[in-house]
């Protein structure tokens, strides 16, 4: 995809990002609001030929943003209604959507349903995505609406990473799927208090965990 600028990379602003020890919240607004250099992330790939439903770019942004940023599995329900959690085939959409220049129409298993839905986000505890607001102005308010200190799904989704990173398992397992129950609730929960608290610094981060008993 690179040949043909089917897709861009973000190997070069990743790095510059975790050389100077960019703030997560900065790193994560980046990456939802972007600028030209990290902007891969969200246009994802746009493949030649014929694609299913769930690979459009925008289905891509909903996938990537939900699993490595909230630890949720979108895959599943963007092609039909969950069987594994309570996400819906609408609720994939309605958080692709806001990628979108134009509402998405449903496809359910590849096969257009003629309905549509509005912008939301996963967890509409967050925020709420007025549908007429242009696409760039959409995307920084979802980018304000993650990196707010009280979205603690975001904070304890990457404390959890750096631990599985750390110790080779993590304290909610799989790691992409933060549904699951951890094995120390109140670890967790203090670990992504604190991160907040030291102002979303990585390497106060590992510190922490690597020097504590």
């Amino acid at each position: 995809g690179y040949i043909d600028g089917g897709r861009s990379k973000i190997t070069d602003w990743l790095y510059e990002s975790l050389a100077i020890n960019k703030p997560y919240n900065q790193f994560v607004k980046e990456l939802l609001n972007p600028t030209p250099a990290s902007e891969g992330f969200i246009n994802g790939i746009k493949w030649r030929g014929s694609i299913n439903a769930s690979q459009y770019t925008e289905m891509q942004a909903a996938q990537n943003v939900s699993q490595v940023l909230l630890g949720v599995n979108l895959k599943c329900a963007s092609c039909h209604d969950s069987f594994v959690s309570n996400l819906k085939l609408k609720d994939a959409y309605a958080f692709a959507n806001i990628f979108a220049e134009k509402s998405l129409e449903i496809n359910k298993c590849d096969k257009p349903t003629g309905k549509f839905t509005g912008e939301r986000i996963i967890f509409e505890s967050l925020g709420t995505i007025d549908s007429t607001l242009q696409k760039s102005k959409r995307l920084e308010l979802l980018a304000n609406y993650m990196i707010q200190p009280q979205n603690g799904r975001l904070y304890r989704t990457i404390v959890n990473r750096v631990w599985a990173q750390l110790f080779g398992r993590g304290m909610v397992e799989p790691v992409d799927n933060m549904d699951n129950k951890p094995w120390s609730q109140d670890l967790l929960d203090w670990l992504a208090y604190r991160f907040v608290q030291d102002g979303y610094d990585m390497k106060k981060l590992i510190f922490l965990i690597t020097t504590s008993k």
